[in-house]
């Protein structure tokens, strides 16, 4: 196995010809979430095919139809392809046959193939693509601990994991987005080429409008409302905090199975008339809650590289992250940027919730060293990285 960073060697081949080095590319994107984003894998691949379409690359994503939606759509010279899709136990997936897959393949003849979500597209393009000779890539955005949450689901983690290997070797290379992932996807059983590529962030230089707020201290969270998030750890922690600080407020964005379950715990905690559920936002209008918050916390136990979390650093906000995400030490230099707390211990949270609600200095001390660390996952050169992955995979 061949491990390197993103401006590492990869001995995958031959040296790279002047064409390879220069000639726009044709990727195809295999991703069960893309265009309308509802999971951070999906608000990723906006931004990155967005920025490889703009370099001249071709790019077709083949991903799940929602009702109403179009087969066949273009987005800003983005192909999307959407296929016969299911709900299971609330997320969606496409299950198309192995023999559409393989029309498709032979008809858009894509350069490479870049997997982006677990599930049976992937599976099915992995068997099909390997068939056809294209050059596979896998980003392991996240675990099958992630699609295996419901109880229903959990007995089967083992064997879904296997399966998942299976289809990650049969990739020519994995990307990492986070360096601790690389040791363990090793442990795992994977015996191709990995390589690190962080995800991106970026909102621009354009100055946002903050949403409307109290005077009081404001705790936001952004991302989908399930089980792996750990947000009865951030409900319990608010609690103790709006004891102390009544005018405190707590906004929760995003969509997701547990809502209503969330919104009677509030209920029971008290903290129902300082809570606001925001709802699935658009990135826009995110942006707007991110300039008006004081603190941003994420409670995951289970966590790759947050795309939240950067974009809350992007916008100057001390961050707060749980100590059983792979990238905690990635994304939080404790006590810098923020703190990493305790994911079974809501005292710790609360402690640092009312340590930084109290301290306006500190919340700006640490919001700008967030600012300078989130500028490291620009995404121009990250681009750059996924480009290099392409052509060392082609030479």
């Amino acid at each position: 196995m061949i491990i390197a960073s993103e401006a590492g060697p990869l001995a995958l081949g031959s040296a790279l010809t002047t064409e390879c080095e220069t000639r726009p590319l044709h990727i195809c994107i295999i991703s069960d979430d893309a265009v309308p984003a509802k999971t951070g894998v999906g608000s990723y691949l906006q931004l990155v095919c967005k920025e490889l379409a703009k370099r001249n690359h071709r790019v077709t994503i083949l991903t799940t139809r929602r009702h109403g939606e179009p087969v066949r759509a273009d987005l800003e010279g983005i192909r999307i392809i959407r296929l016969f899709t299911v709900n299971l136990f609330g997320y969606p997936q496409a299950l198309p046959s192995r023999r559409t897959i393989r029309k498709i393949l032979q008809t858009e003849r894509p350069d490479v193939i870049h997997h982006h979500y677990l599930g049976l597209l992937m599976k099915r393009t992995c068997v099909e693509a390997r068939r056809l000779g294209i050059p596979q890539i896998a980003t392991a955005h996240f675990d099958v601990e992630v699609l295996t949450q419901p109880l229903l689901m959990r007995p089967l983690r083992g064997i879904l994991q296997r399966q998942v290997v299976a289809c990650y070797n049969r990739c020519d290379l994995v990307i990492a987005p986070a360096r601790k992932l690389v040791a363990r996807l090793a442990k795992e059983g994977l015996g191709i080429p990995l390589r690190v590529v962080s995800n991106p962030v970026d909102f621009g230089e354009v100055d946002t409008i903050p949403a409307a707020r109290g005077c009081g201290p404001v705790v936001l969270y952004a991302g989908r409302l399930a089980p792996e998030k750990n947000l009865p750890l951030l409900l319990g922690a608010f609690a103790k905090l709006a004891l102390r600080m009544p005018d405190a407020t707590l906004w929760i964005a995003g969509e997701g199975s547990l809502r209503s379950k969330l919104q009677r715990s509030c209920m029971k905690l008290g903290i129902d008339k300082s809570t606001r559920f925001l709802g699935q936002l658009k990135r826009s209008e995110l942006a707007r809650y991110y300039a008006a918050c004081d603190i941003f916390v994420l409670p995951s136990k289970v966590e790759m590289l947050s795309l939240v979390a950067l974009e809350a650093m992007w916008f100057g906000k001390p961050l707060i992250v749980t100590n059983k995400i792979i990238c905690a030490d990635e994304l939080v230099d404790h006590e810098t940027n923020g703190y990493i707390v305790d994911s079974d211990a809501p005292g710790d949270l609360a402690f640092r919730l009312m340590e930084l609600s109290k301290d306006p200095t500190l919340r700006s001390r640490m919001g700008l060293a967030g600012r300078r660390k989130a500028a490291g996952y620009r995404l121009a050169p990250i681009v750059d990285s996924l480009e290099k992955v392409y052509r060392d995979v082609l030479s």
